[in-house]
């Protein structure tokens, strides 16, 4: 009896895969998809012509759909300031004579921006900003035309505009450094290597370890590189 019961729940088994694999096709022999929206997601893109991407050229109905029209013409993210001066010798002079750093110069500041300095300028620029960093006495680069020193006279906002778009062959850092961090390695040029004096005294030990760690293993990838 049991063997008979066995033999009959196989039977049913085997009936069972062999319908699963046979029916519930779709027309062109596909099967149904379980659950399609976990592989087809019916979130929507922004901006995204829905209407030419499905073939449906004339559907207006699909083409201006909320989440597909384009932004109101002047339209930022939320929290973001435009930068007013234009890639032009216009815009770099007007940023020279009307730009200023929204934040004091301070020991702290300075410090700060040693560490930038450390990431993305030491290299060309060099460790006293003699423009003869480790690209530059490798040839990649041609001797920097701008010496920073005492004396040297560059509007701050000019400085700003050059890091922001780039000069010559210094590319734009507008990507790599956000405002804030822009200003805070202006700072720090000018107060070490221009003779600028900060508006305090306000020092951050954890700042100047780590910039000066930065700065130690800048000068040690010169000593590999020359040898």
């Amino acid at each position: 009896m049991k063997r008979k019961y066995l033999n009959s729940l196989s039977k049913l088994a085997l009936i069972a895969v062999v319908f699963s694999f046979t029916s519930c096709r779709e027309k062109g022999g596909l099967a149904s998809e379980y659950m399609p929206d976990m592989f087809r997601s019916p979130s929507v893109e922004a901006y995204v012509d829905y209407g030419e991407l499905r073939g449906k050229q004339g559907n207006d109905a699909i083409r201006y759909a909320m989440s597909a029209r384009i932004p109101v013409k002047g339209t930022i993210p939320r929290g973001f300031t435009p930068y007013p001066y234009e890639n032009s010798i216009a815009g770099e002079a007007a940023a020279a004579a009307n730009l200023k750093s929204p934040f004091p110069m301070t020991e702290k500041t300075i410090n700060e921006g040693k560490i930038l300095f450390g990431m993305f300028c030491v290299h060309c620029h060099g460790t006293t900003g003699q423009g003869d960093g480790s690209l530059v006495q490798n040839g990649k680069f041609p001797p920097l035309p701008v010496k920073f020193a005492p004396g040297l006279d560059i509007p701050e906002g000019r400085m700003f505009h050059s890091i922001t778009y780039g000069r010559n062959l210094m590319g734009s850092h507008a990507s790599q450094l956000n405002k804030e961090e822009r200003w805070l390695l202006i700072h720090y040029i000018r107060g070490s290597f221009m003779g600028l004096n900060p508006n305090s005294s306000v020092t951050d030990t954890a700042n100047v370890d780590t910039a000066n760690v930065v700065i130690d293993v800048a000068k040690t990838q010169e000593k590999v590189i020359k040898k």
